[in-house]
């Protein structure tokens, strides 16, 4: 692997090209152990670190988590020293690991972007050390095809951000990607259930000795492993906690609906497919949409209602409006499918308006969204579907790919009252297209509702439509006297009731996990309400309440932890990386507008390894005229379209890659009457911290009373080696900086 020397400027595609300067990458190894049973997991991720330089090094690296997973330790390891961290406020996390980097002290950082993407940061690596860094998450998992389904993210999908401004924090979530091999990541699961058939993978070969599985690869796809169990027997059960110093106790509920009855009246389905076909999608992406809609096609009963909308820079409809299938409707929907090509943005929001603007009053409405989930403005679409949802739709979500954004899919189907499925570009869709034409056909519980003495509140407060076998949970926080917790639902036989008895509990008893469950779900539900226009400020304080309480990462939450000894020389220049990933297997460079195919030519150059080759292919019923396209979209479009004699300045792997300044400087801080620089020299040079201006956003130039404590002593700078600048300042962030010869902008 190698170090990237210059990122390119962020653009809508949501990822940057970096090139390489030849030196190692400080990721150099990571492991991920499971241990798996009952329908729940927990997991350990251990990432080593290694720093090269002469230097202290920083290192950031957007990190992939799963979605409905619950971040619940934080630990690092430098010098045989093992540091547990803390979950504080987001913003008293950052101010301790960035006082910690001044005074010289190794620390970590771990931010929430998304619930499925987060930011991790290790501050003065000491030069030539290395840092081993662990994460605890529970995380529950899915019921597939009779058995249980473990399934961990290892790398990050480019995220389209739309228009300027869309994605408010598009600057967090854009993603570096490198050329070349990706980081290796070896796995164990060890299953505590005893399974009734043979465990597998659809994504990595497995090594299976008595219940411990063990497997190899590379962060560039989801790891997946599967195993049989025997059915659960319907009904109803309960697990009930009470963490020490705890005011509630907390439930995990159960449910399990009977088998299908054998005469169920049957209701013509109304059936909407909405299918990304932006450039993402290319290739094999494509192809597996294209196969999971054509089975459900297939599988359509005559009498039932099809709607088929593919989107990417704008909707486009198969047909005017809704269809009554018959045979011929299959047959030429499958063949429009099957037409299909990928090219543009993804401009979901529009397509999932228009899919939910109709309905029919003698049939349930049923929206299918397939995607790869990758956009930067999720929160919006889900808000569109929380306001815009009928009482009697539903939108299920089918996310494709090596690495879905399971932020959105998760998201979306939590809002639409769904199910979220998710099928890997090497796994057979036959089995997710059965279960998804059962939930559409025929739910068995439906309008499921919880009350009773013992009950506080309920996560998820929407509770999705239930299938036969089929386990569900339900989160609870409780009452811990105890009482009566009362399950009703709604069958094609008549309404069900049950009464649990809920017995007192007394602090510290239960498994930990019931609580925090209860915790992720409860703060999941809240960002849904923000996206649907709920008080900022309220669901802010909420989310942070239960982050703190519970000691779980959050949007408003985050762990932190640092060492009590200096590690290294704080007057020192350092090292700033960050770790860049491959793209996700089976996606093409092309698709994320980070090349495009060469015209036909006698030498041809051969494809960047690592990457799909092949060219962007538009759909047939979009138009190719650059005026159909947004502004935004036209900029997303492959970087060697946009000024290139100008920004072009090398390339790695055949990929362009932007020149960057001699040198740059950020802002690291600006709070507590302290403004902290950095500034990045790229070609090497002197330091001397003299006088300092600062130009205030009135383009005032103010000289300041000179630099501070922290500051990097004066001295030579070698190439990609940063400096930090610590002055007493109490205004707004500066527009510019002088110091030591130089006049800078300076980037927030």
């Amino acid at each position: 692997m190698t170090m990237p020397a210059a990122t390119a400027v962020p653009l809508s595609t949501g990822c940057r090209l970096v090139a390489a300067d030849g030196r190692e990458l400080p990721l150099r190894a990571v492991h991920v152990h499971t241990e798996a049973a009952g329908g729940l997991a927990h997991v350990q991720l251990r990432q080593t670190f290694a720093n090269p330089f002469a230097e202290p090094l920083s290192v950031t690296f957007l990190l992939p988590l799963p979605a409905h997973g619950a971040v619940t330790g934080f630990v690092f390891t430098v010098g045989g020293r093992r540091v547990t961290g803390r979950v504080e406020r987001r913003e008293d996390a950052r101010r301790a690991f960035e006082d910690a980097v001044l005074a010289g002290r190794t620390a970590a950082l771990l931010e929430q972007e998304r619930s499925s993407l987060f930011t991790q940061e290790l501050g003065n690596l000491p030069p030539g050390g290395v840092v081993e860094v662990e994460l605890e998450v529970e995380q529950p998992l899915d019921w597939v095809s009779g058995g249980w389904e473990w399934r961990w993210p290892t790398v990050l999908g480019p995220r389209y951000l739309g228009a300027p401004g869309q994605t408010a924090d598009a600057g967090r979530v854009v993603v570096d990607v490198v050329g070349g091999a990706p980081v290796a990541v070896t796995t164990s699961v060890r299953i505590g259930d005893a399974t009734t058939g043979a465990v597998t993978s659809p994504s990595h070969p497995l090594h299976v000795q008595e219940g411990f599985v063990a497997l190899s690869g590379a962060l560039d796809r989801d790891i997946v492993v599967r195993w049989p169990v025997a059915a659960p027997a319907p009904g109803i059960g309960l697990e009930t906690a009470r963490p020490l110093g705890d005011a509630d106790g907390y439930g995990l509920v159960t449910l399990v609906p009977p088998q299908v009855p054998t005469a169920m009246p049957w209701v013509p389905r109304d059936l909407c497919l909405l299918l990304d076909t932006s450039g993402s999608m290319g290739g094999r992406p494509l192809q597996q949409l294209q196969a999971f809609a054509t089975g459900l096609v297939a599988g359509l009963r005559d009498g039932d209602r099809l709607e088929m909308i593919e989107f990417s820079s704008s909707p486009r409809r198969w047909r005017a409006g809704r269809v009554v299938v018959d045979a011929r409707v299959r047959l030429e929907a499958s063949e429009w499918l099957a037409g299909l090509r990928a090219g543009g943005g993804t401009e979901m929001h529009h397509a999932v308006l228009e899919a939910l603007a109709t309905q029919s009053p003698e049939s349930q409405r049923q929206v299918v969204l397939m995607t790869d989930g990758w956009i930067g403005f999720e929160r919006e679409v889900i808000g569109h579907i929380r306001t815009s949802l009928p009482a009697a739709a539903r939108v299920h979500v089918v996310g494709v790919g090596s690495s879905v954004n399971r932020t959105l899919t998760g998201g979306v189907a939590r809002a639409g009252g769904g199910h979220e499925s998710i099928v890997g570009l090497d796994e057979s869709p036959d089995a997710e297209v059965a279960a998804l034409l059962a939930r559409t056909e025929r739910p068995l519980w439906v309008e499921v509702r919880l009350s009773g003495s013992a009950l506080r509140e309920v996560a998820p407060a929407t509770t999705r439509d239930l299938l036969a076998g089929s386990p569900s949970r339900l989160s609870v926080r409780l009452d811990p006297a105890g009482g009566i917790l009362v399950v009703e639902a709604r069958t094609a036989a008549g309404s069900v009731t049950r009464h649990l008895p809920v017995p007192p509990m007394a602090e510290g008893v239960g498994r930990r996990v019931v609580s925090t469950r209860f915790g992720r779900e409860a703060v999941e539900d809240l960002e849904v309400a923000a996206a649907g226009g709920a008080d900022p400020r309220a669901v802010d304080a909420a989310i942070e309440a239960l982050g703190l309480r519970h000691q779980l990462a959050t949007r408003r939450t985050s762990w932190v932890a640092e060492t009590t000894e200096v590690t290294v020389d704080p007057g020192a220049p350092l090292r700033r990386v960050r770790q860049p990933a491959a793209l996700p297997y089976g996606t093409s460079a092309e698709g994320v507008g980070l090349a495009v195919a060469a015209p036909p030519a006698p030498k041809a150059a051969p494809a960047p390894a690592g990457f799909a080759p092949g060219a962007v292919a538009r759909s047939r019923s979009e138009s190719p005229r650059k005026k159909e396209l947004p502004e935004m979209s036209r900029r997303a479009l492959p970087i060697r379209h946009v000024e290139r004699d100008e920004e072009m300045a090398s390339s790695e792997g055949g990929l362009a890659v932007p020149a960057v300044p001699a040198v740059t400087a950020r802002i690291v801080r600006n709070d507590g009457g302290q403004l902290v620089l950095e500034l990045t020299w790229a070609t090497g040079g002197d330091w001397a911290p003299g006088g300092v201006e600062l130009m205030t956003v009135d383009g005032v130039w103010v000289t300041t009373t000179g630099a501070q404590p922290g500051t990097t002593r004066p001295g030579s700078v070698d190439a990609g080696a940063t400096v930090r600048l610590v002055l007493a300042w109490t205004g707004a962030a500066p527009m510019r900086v002088r110091v030591s010869g130089l006049d800078l902008a300076v980037e927030g």
